[in-house]
């Protein structure tokens, strides 16, 4: 089983995107903490690989059986879990969602995506996850196979177990990565369909009770009409965000606290496909390339071995540098993450 969902989504969202141009012709912080050793956390063809940003090294914590997709996130209670979307059962009529990993690897427990009473997409695709200073988790569904639909999620789930929730949207547009503004205690959410990126903004609901009292309060943080396809939203390290975009252009750029447009930092045809994006405590960019491949009478679309995870330096002027390759042959990478664990 492959996850066609997401990449159904993409390859539409893509063809929209591309003739629209011709007409005209994210988890509470990136590190999990202060002590540990930094780890980079990438998702690909079902498993969960993990790199050793000293060395480089990278070894598999979850085997493809996993089903994992997506962002990864340290679960806030202390237990060195991970958090990530995974969707193995689905073929079971299991519903997917999210589930809860140890430190090394095996399952724990999962939490199933809820459903919306009026704006279900016809199959779920969960991605990103963020907890805030409250420990509160936001997560997000990347929503309908179609450009034109907007039946994406942002969820918020309540501690200790997560297992109570409310919906506070069901029609975003191609939901992407999620993150939280600690400056601002707000949620920010990339929608490659919508071309933007949403703040959400507190006061958040403390509880389910309150998920009518407390509605979402959202407006549009990052409008860059130069970029149509955003999909990841990482903090700097001087506070500003990189936001990366799959396809319209490839690219990655940083934007301020405001959410004006600094400066771009990589794009071309030759950098891959960047959807998700990390960072590590020395301010080196790490990205998943899709690894999209147009083909002749075909729209483009990720092709299975085409995947890469990459990674940008910056030299002592800050200028940025040409991408290197850290891993390449890899399928459907989507979300990364970098963790700090003991």
């Amino acid at each position: 089983m492959e996850r066609s969902k997401h990449i159904g989504t993409l390859v539409l969202v893509v063809a929209a995107l591309a003739g629209a141009m011709i007409a005209l012709s994210a988890c509470k912080g990136s590190t999990g903490g202060s002590k540990g050793t930094e780890k980079l956390y990438s998702p690909q063809n079902e498993e969960l690989d993990v790199y050793d940003l000293s060395s480089g090294k990278m070894t598999v914590l979850i085997p493809v059986t996993g089903w994992v997709n997506g962002q990864v996130c340290l679960v806030p209670d202390g237990s060195n879990s991970l958090l990530m979307a995974e969707d193995k059962d689905e073929e079971k009529g299991v519903r997917s969602g999210w589930s809860i990993f140890s430190s090394d690897g095996k399952f724990v427990r999962k939490i199933p995506e809820p459903s919306s009473p009026t704006n279900e997409p016809k199959s779920l695709d969960p991605m990103g996850c963020v907890f805030d200073n409250d420990k509160r988790l936001f997560v997000t569904d990347v929503g309908e196979e179609s450009f034109t639909g907007a039946s994406g999620k942002l969820i918020v789930f309540f501690p200790p177990d997560y297992s109570t929730y409310c919906i506070l949207s069901d029609k975003l547009r191609t939901a992407g990565s999620v993150a939280f503004d600690t400056d601002t205690t707000s949620v920010l959410v990339a929608e490659s369909a919508g071309a933007d990126v949403l703040r959400f903004s507190p006061p958040f609901p403390d509880n389910a009770d309150q998920c009518e009292s407390k509605p979402a309060n959202s407006s549009a943080f990052i409008q860059d009409p130069n970029m149509v396809s955003p999909a990841g939203i990482v903090r700097a390290p001087n506070g500003d965000w990189y936001v990366s975009s799959v396809f319209v252009p490839p690219a990655i750029n940083e934007y301020d606290k405001d959410g004006h447009l600094v400066r771009n930092i990589i794009s071309g045809t030759d950098i891959g496909n960047p959807e998700g994006i990390a960072v590590d405590s020395k301010g080196t960019i790490y990205y998943a390339d899709l690894g999209l491949v147009q083909e002749q009478g075909k729209l483009p679309g990720p092709q299975r071995g085409k995947g890469t995870v990459r990674k940008v330096t910056f030299d002592d002027l800050g200028k940025p540098q040409a991408p290197q390759i850290m891993g390449q042959g890899f399928s459907f990478p989507d979300g990364l993450s970098v963790l700090k664990l003991p």
